[in-house]
């Protein structure tokens, strides 16, 4: 049974539903979990305000207690999860207090369910948009062709890549081992991780992974093509996947056919953009492995295969890895295994 709490015991006159219909202004109940394609867990049909059974009443009568169930607190209020609270102010049980730095609602066992501020505070836009990632997602492929334009060695960049991937994994394992620092890191880059991070590993450390496998095997045109389609065809797919998912089938866990579709097409249009471009206009052709010279498909022809590359990688599941390091890592080998079957010698 879930009810409300005015700081006293209602009138022994006033029906029990009315008294369980008529919520209190002081406290916002709400759903504090968003759907979106990362929460597996959600169901929308156990979320109810008022939902109290028979049983409930009579445990209401006996115990003289009320049950709060996801009382989330008015930013000047109070918070409450999941405790048993008496009313007569005498006994307490599992008393659960908010988080004093994130405001959050602590767990049924008294540890501290550590929520990210930001997405309460912003809501959609960051929580299910998720769009301070996806422009900081996007940005690394305009930076990535802003390196190429200045002629630099994509190799050249892997140990910039590695000492970052380094420090965010350090930085990972202390948080995981001191709860306060946790808390304080979250608040600091809340923004731009996901609710899964805050007791896993950043999905930045698997982006630098992806994007160090992208760079030291493979030419540089390949490499750069590589990180392209995981800033740009992910984000695409992300985002499509999203809005229009719902609309059309699923062929993976995660995946559907929209989001594909939108991989796809913008695995083309990079492809277009780069070999039709940047490295005709800009002639660094030093470890520039395909070119229409040397290749058995046209530049139409090789997109459409790049198109083809991102919607796989991007489809492609393999044993619940990040994304951000396997779509780089796949699409870099698809890509180089093909530019060297179609090579004319």
């Amino acid at each position: 049974m879930v009810s409300q709490i005015k700081g006293k015991h209602d009138s022994p006159a006033t029906p029990r539903s009315k008294r369980l219909s008529k919520p209190n202004k002081e406290y916002d109940i709400t759903n504090t979990t968003y759907n979106s394609e990362d929460d597996s867990d959600y169901h929308p049909e156990d979320d109810s305000e008022f939902g109290a059974s028979d049983d409930d009443d009579e445990d209401f009568e006996d115990d003289d207690t009320v049950v709060f169930d996801e009382v989330k607190k008015n930013r000047n209020g109070i918070c409450s999860s999941s405790s048993s609270v008496s009313l007569d102010g005498e006994d307490v049980k599992n008393k659960l207090l908010p988080d004093d730095l994130t405001g959050n609602i602590p767990d049924k066992k008294g540890e501290p369910a550590l929520k990210l501020k930001a997405h309460n505070k912003f809501g959609d836009f960051i929580h299910k948009h998720e769009i301070p990632r996806k422009f900081l997602h996007v940005s690394i492929g305009f930076i990535t062709l802003y390196f190429y334009t200045q002629g630099l060695d994509t190799k050249m960049f892997i140990p910039y890549l590695s000492t970052a991937c380094a420090i965010i994994f350090s930085l990972d394992l202390v948080r995981f081992k001191i709860p306060a620092f946790n808390k304080a890191y979250c608040q600091a880059v809340g923004f731009l991780m996901r609710e899964k991070e805050i007791d896993s590993y950043n999905g930045v450390i698997w982006y630098l992974l992806g994007l160090t496998i992208a760079f030291q095997p493979f030419p540089k045109d390949i490499g750069v093509m590589a990180v392209l389609l995981l800033s740009w065809s992910d984000t695409a797919a992300s985002t499509f996947g999203r809005a229009y998912g719902h609309l059309t089938p699923k062929i993976a866990k995660h995946k559907s056919l929209a989001g594909s579709i939108a991989a796809f097409v913008t695995g083309i249009i990079s492809c277009l953009v780069f070999y039709g471009y940047f490295v005709p206009t800009y002639k660094y052709t030093e470890d520039i492995l395909w070119s229409q010279n040397t290749s058995r498909l046209s530049l139409p022809v090789y997109s459409m295969a790049c198109g083809f590359i991102a919607a796989l990688s991007e489809g492609i599941d393999i044993l619940n890895w990040d994304d951000n390091f396997t779509i780089p890592t796949l699409s870099g080998i698809f890509l180089y295994s093909l530019v060297k079957a179609v090579e004319i010698h």
